[in-house]
C-alpha cells in the first residue's frame, strides 16, 4: 500500500483558480540513527535555486515618553524627515485637544534598525525625553521571488512552505493560535486546519486525517494568534500598502512574493535581547533562523511487516502521509501525539491481556510513539543565506551612522 507523494494546494471559495497539486520525491535515509532507520522522507519537488530569498524588516514599533506635551503631526513632521510614508502613532494620555507626551510609533518598512535609532534621537533632539523609550514589537520577513512561470511556481513554494513550516511553540490550548487559514476578513473567511483538543477522544479526531483541513493558497496561514508574543504568517504577498478602508496597491508581476512573516513582541521580545532602542543593535537576526524560520521534511516506514501488523502499519503510514499533504509537518506531529496518547490509553488492557496469556508485557514491544522529523536543510539554508545578508546590510547601516555621528 504505497504512500501518497502528492498534496493538493486548494484555493478559497473567493477565487476562480482551480487547485494546483504539489509533487514529492521518497528519498531513502541513509542515518544511523535508531529513529530514522529504514525509513523514507517525502521532499517537495521545488526547485529552489530558481527563487531569490531576500529578508527584511517589516516594521518596528517603540514606546516614548516625551519631554513634553505636543501633538501626531509635529512628531509625523519629524519622523517624515527620514520616511518615505506616515507612521502610525497612538496617542496614551492624550486630552481632548489630542496633546499627549507618551505614544506608540509603529514605524513601516524602515530601511534598518539604525534608522531606528536616529528617528528616536531626532524626536528627543525635538522633544526631549522623560524616560527611556521602549521597543514594543518587530516583524521580520523572507521573502521569495520567482521570475518565470509566476503565478503557478509561486504557488509550489507557497504550499511546500505550509506544509514543512515547523514551531514547537504550543499553537493547539489557545483556540486562536490553532493553525488556520485566513482569506478574508469575515468570521466566515477564517478555517481552522486541526481539530480541536477536547476532540481528542476515543473516536481519535487528531489522528484521522478526514479531520483535517488544508490551507488556501489564496489566504494567509497562520501560526500563532495575533496577540501572541510570536506569530508566524505564511502568504503569497501581491498586495502593498493595505489601508484601514480596505484599499490596497496591487503589486506588479516582479514584485509579487512568497512571503514568510515573523511577528515579536512582550516576552519573546525580551528573550531575544530586544528592550530599549540601542539594544536593536545587539540583535543577531540570524539567530532568527533557528529560532523561528524552520522547516522540517515527515519520514515513514520504508518496509512494514508482512501479515495482519503490517497492513495496519501500512495503513497508519497512508493516513499519516495523508496528514502532512493536508495540514503538513505541524499536523503530522499532532496526529502522532494523538497516536501516542491512544497508545498510552490502550497499554493497560494490552498488557492484562498478555498476562491473561502467560506472555510477558514488554514496553519495548510497542510500536514507535513519537513521529521522527528531519530538517529540510536546503530551504534552512536558502533562508538561513537570506537572513546573513540582511545582518550584513545592517552592520553597515550601524557602521555608516557611527561615521557620521564623529563626523
Amino acid at each position: 500500500m504505497p504512500i501518497p507523494l502528492a498534496s493538493k494546494l486548494p484555493y478559497s471559495r473567493a477565487s476562480n483558480c482551480l487547485s494546483c497539486m504539489l509533487h514529492y520525491k521518497p528519498v531513502a535515509l541513509g542515518n544511523t540513527q535508531r529513529r530514522l532507520n529504514d525509513r523514507i522522507a517525502l521532499v517537495p519537488i521545488v526547485d529552489l535555486d530558481a527563487y531569490r530569498f531576500h529578508a527584511v524588516i517589516d516594521w518596528v514599533e517603540f514606546r516614548i515618553h516625551l519631554g513634553r506635551p505636543t501633538q501626531a503631526q509635529h512628531v509625523q513632521a519629524v519622523l517624515r524627515r527620514y520616511l518615505a510614508r506616515d507612521s502610525f502613532i497612538a496617542p496614551e494620555d492624550g486630552t481632548d485637544g489630542s496633546v499627549f507626551t507618551v505614544c506608540t510609533i509603529k514605524v513601516q518598512e524602515p530601511s534598518s534598525f539604525a534608522l531606528i535609532h536616529v528617528i528616536h534621537r531626532a524626536l528627543c533632539d525635538r522633544f526631549g525625553e522623560a524616560s527611556s523609550a521602549r521597543v514594543t514589537g518587530l516583524e521580520v520577513s523572507v521573502d521569495a521571488y520567482v521570475a518565470e512561470n509566476a503565478n503557478a511556481t509561486r504557488a509550489h513554494l507557497l504550499g511546500a512552505l505550509q506544509r514543512t513550516i515547523w514551531t514547537s511553540r504550543d499553537i493547539l490550548t489557545n483556540s486562536n493560535s490553532r493553525l488556520r487559514s485566513v482569506w478574508k476578513k469575515q468570521s466566515d473567511g477564517v478555517q481552522k486546519l486541526l481539530p480541536e483538543l477536547q476532540h481528542d477522544d476515543a473516536r481519535g479526531r487528531r489522528a484521522n486525517s478526514e479531520n483535517h483541513r488544508a490551507p488556501f493558497i489564496d489566504g494567509t496561514m497562520y501560526l500563532g494568534a495575533r496577540h501572541d508574543d510570536v506569530m508566524l504568517r505564511l502568504m503569497e504577498k501581491v498586495k502593498d500598502r493595505q489601508r484601514f478602508d480596505g484599499s490596497y496597491d496591487d503589486l506588479n508581476e516582479p514584485s509579487k512574493r512568497v512571503r514568510i512573516e515573523v511577528t515579536l513582541k512582550g516576552s519573546e521580545l525580551t528573550s531575544v535581547g530586544i528592550t530599549d532602542i540601542a539594544s536593536l543593535r545587539r540583535l543577531k537576526l540570524t539567530s532568527m533562523q533557528g529560532r523561528y524560520f524552520q522547516f522540517k521534511l515527515p519520514t515513514f516506514k520504508r518496509h512494514v511487516d508482512h501479515g495482519l501488523s503490517g497492513t495496519l502499519q501500512a495503513f497508519q503510514e497512508e493516513e499519516r502521509a495523508r496528514v502532512f499533504h493536508t495540514t503538513g509537518v505541524m499536523g503530522l506531529s499532532v496526529m502522532d501525539s494523538a497516536l501516542a496518547l491512544q497508545r498510552k490509553r490502550s497499554w493497560p488492557g494490552v498488557r492484562k491481556n498478555l498476562r491473561s496469556m502467560n506472555r510477558k508485557a514488554l514496553r519495548t514491544q510497542m510500536p514507535r510513539l513519537a513521529a521522527p522529523f528531519i530538517a529540510f536543510e536546503r530551504l534552512n539554508m536558502k533562508v538561513s543565506l537570506a537572513l546573513r545578508s540582511l545582518q550584513k546590510r545592517e552592520d553597515r547601516s550601524w557602521s555608516r551612522m557611527t561615521r557620521q555621528s564623529v563626523v
